[in-house]
């Protein structure tokens, strides 16, 4: 194709894939098209007889060898190739491409969509999916609450019941805005919001930079900060900036000439025009927007939102997937009722724990400028999830799982996050999941029921390093010696007294000072202080064999052996950590019950699992110890601990454990008259 410039089709196809960009070989291969018909159905929801014939377009794609889609990042797979409204053989236009106004957005189409959303979905969208608080006034949940007067132009503490439009955008490293004590300047993309605002006739506009002063000292930031939810959720539409590095540059087509790309469209033939389209959706590869963290909450709480991206806008709602100007869709018979690519209902559910999962998931994957920002650009989520489940949160681990969601895996090696607990998946930069959703069916409830049956840690998080006080992360359970955690009946594991439970009282010395735990309304010190069962094992070329699947496995399996030489469970490490570290002798701590082995991650056997012991790999540090990586090993695995190791003989009192020096907080524990001790319980 690149051999005929002068064929309008081959370029309009090569053009579409992504130009330039487009391998001739990837991997050693040639790279070549794949085109395909498919449909677009036009249902009509109107009159009965109204029969609307379905469009057809051609989806393109880029192959290399037998039928595999070519890695690269540049290509812009599943674009299609469709005929122009105007060009359309039938009566009806709906869903066929419509050339854009070259110079800039028509505003009134925009306004026209947002007329069209008020009248087709009624009130259904004027609260987003996950914004489910009734809040009468933001003023009085904010009461620093301030907003741009965009017919003044100027910043006013926002009148009861006002109308705002809200602008999500990257900040960027430029030195720029910012509402301090003393002055501030306005950056361009800021400066087209506001022309934006003034376009769809709403008078204002709330941006975090000049409405939230930057150098409070007086908890009105913080407040404001905490409550995002708030702000973006009772707002009447987000405006996102979805294209550029940061806020100097601008929303493209808001001023004459500043679209920066031209809508691809070849006539074909005389009569015959096609243009390329994508779903906004696949652009999002270029876009710093979305890999922020900042951004993601914003997006989730807006009820409306217009998306300035590949060189157009796009509008969404509840109701609408993506309403924007290069296809026709103006015809209330046929996407009133939310159907079809370009409609449907985003909302989602909140009863089940993949909810909750997901949420951490997709927010752990993204980057902040500043760490000490990992719960503050959480904040309005967490608030949705405690709402919702019905929980409190410590750093980030819901407190009614917390064992099952300490299990956290990555998918690819993580760096460590200073400021925050390593048994935390805060505490890391990467993407953070877990697999409870599957345990269970998905069933809060049927989670809670096992989790009192499969754990016996009772969590105490310490109050501050110097301090001797510590306070249960659960509070609302009541415990007595025959109760655990989350309420359940105790069950006898372990061949000694593990009766006590509550933590040591001590100091700690030198210990790092973790940010505030904004999410928990009582912010502690992010240091665990608990008693379990504690074992050394080598670790070493695992034997057995790993039933990983899917996406490339970037970590290092080893094998976890007792002292008879078996193997007797997993883990994944990072490749640097294994480089360093294996073979070699390590310590580990007794977490509580999983179901399956830490391969699950991409393993054909996810639902068939078994229970086993997780465990966390741990490595001291002075006083305390942190969080390496969780395995797992057979339940009776413990028995094959190295020195100190197996001491079968009942513990009879707990002061045969003097505490040593702290984990994450664990305690360690010592012998006092000179015996040896083997899975003795550790006060973590």
């Amino acid at each position: 194709m690149r051999r005929k410039p002068y064929c309008p089709f081959c370029r309009l196809v090569l053009t579409a894939l992504g130009g330039p960009d487009v391998p001739s070989f990837e991997d050693g291969e040639p790279v070549s098209v794949a085109m395909s018909w498919d449909t677009e159905e036009r249902k009509a929801v109107g009159p009965p007889g109204k029969d609307i014939p379905d469009i057809r377009y051609l989806r393109l794609g880029a192959e290399k060898g037998k039928g595999r889609f070519v890695d690269s990042d540049r290509v812009n797979l599943f674009t299609q190739l469709m005929l122009l409204a105007n060009d359309a053989p039938t009566s009806s236009k709906i869903l066929f491409a419509r050339p854009i106004k070259e110079d800039q957005i028509d505003f009134a189409m925009v306004r026209n969509w947002i007329s069209m959303c008020e009248n087709w979905h009624g009130s259904s969208c004027n609260k987003s999916q996950m914004f489910r608080r009734e809040v009468k006034s933001v003023v009085d949940e904010i009461p620093s609450f301030r907003l741009i007067d965009v017919v003044d132009n100027c910043i006013i503490r926002a009148p009861k019941n006002s109308k705002y439009a809200a602008l999500s955008y990257v900040w960027g490293k430029v030195d720029f805005l910012r509402t301090l004590k003393v002055s501030w300047r306005i950056p361009g993309t800021i400066l087209d919001a506001m022309e934006v605002t003034r376009e769809l006739n709403i008078r204002y506009l709330w941006v975090d930079s000049l409405c939230i002063i930057q150098d409070d000292d007086t908890g009105a930031k913080a407040d404001a900060i905490s409550k995002m939810d708030i702000v973006y959720g009772a707002c009447f539409i987000t405006i996102m900036a979805a294209t550029g590095i940061d806020a100097n540059a601008g929303l493209p087509g808001v001023r004459p000439g500043s679209r920066g790309q031209r809508q691809p469209i070849e006539e074909i033939m005389p009569g015959l025009r096609l243009s390329a389209r994508t779903r906004y959706q696949y652009l999002v590869k270029d876009s710093p927007y979305y890999t922020r963290a900042w951004t993601n909450q914003e997006m989730e709480y807006t009820p409306r939102s217009l998306i300035f991206i590949g060189g157009q806008v796009v509008f969404r709602c509840r109701k609408a997937d993506q309403w924007r100007e290069d296809v026709v869709f103006e015809d209330e018979t046929v996407i009133s009722k939310g159907r079809g690519e370009y409609s449907g209902d985003t909302s989602m559910t909140g009863d089940e724990i993949g909810t909750f999962e997901g949420l951490i998931l997709s927010y752990s994957q993204l980057s902040l400028s500043f760490d000490s920002d990992i719960y503050n650009a959480f904040a309005g989520i967490s608030n949705f999830i405690k709402t919702e489940f019905k929980i409190n949160l410590c750093h980030g681990i819901p407190d009614a799982y917390f064992d099952w969601f300490l299990l956290w895996k990555s998918f690819v090696p993580q760096v460590r996050r200073q400021g925050a607990p390593s048994w935390s998946w805060s505490g890391w930069i990467g993407g953070s999941s877990s697999d409870i959703w599957d345990w269970c069916d998905n069933d809060p409830q049927e989670i809670r029921k096992e989790i009192k049956k499969r754990t016996w840690i009772i969590w105490y998080e310490r109050v501050a390093h110097d301090s001797v006080e510590f306070m249960r992360v659960l509070p609302m359970t009541k415990l007595s010696s025959s109760t655990n955690f989350y309420g359940g009946r105790v069950k006898k594991r372990f061949p000694f007294d593990c009766s006590q439970t509550l933590p040591t009282p001590r100091t700690l010395v030198g210990a790092p000072k973790y940010y505030e735990d904004i999410l928990n309304s009582t912010p502690l010190s992010g240091f665990l202080q608990f008693w379990t069962v504690a074992v050394t094992f080598n670790l070493g070329t695992p034997t057995s064999k790993a039933n990983l699947i899917g996406p490339e496995v970037k970590f290092s399996r080893v094998g976890i052996v007792g002292r008879d030489g078996r193997e007797l469970g997993t883990a994944l490490v990072n490749p640097d950590w294994h480089n360093g570290h294996v073979p070699g002798k390590y310590e580990f701590i007794l977490l509580c019950e999983g179901k399956g082995s830490i391969d699950d991650a991409y393993s054909e056997e996810r639902y068939t699992k078994e229970w086993k012991y997780r465990v966390m790999l741990i490595e001291w540090h002075g006083e305390w110890a942190e969080r390496v990586t969780v395995g797992w090993i057979e339940k009776h695995g413990w028995e094959q601990s190295f020195e100190p190791g197996p001491n079968l003989n009942p513990i009879r009192t707990t002061s045969y454990f003097q505490p040593q020096r702290l984990f994450m907080s664990v305690l360690r524990p010592c012998s006092d008259d000179g015996l040896p001790y083997r899975y003795s319980l550790y006060q973590v």
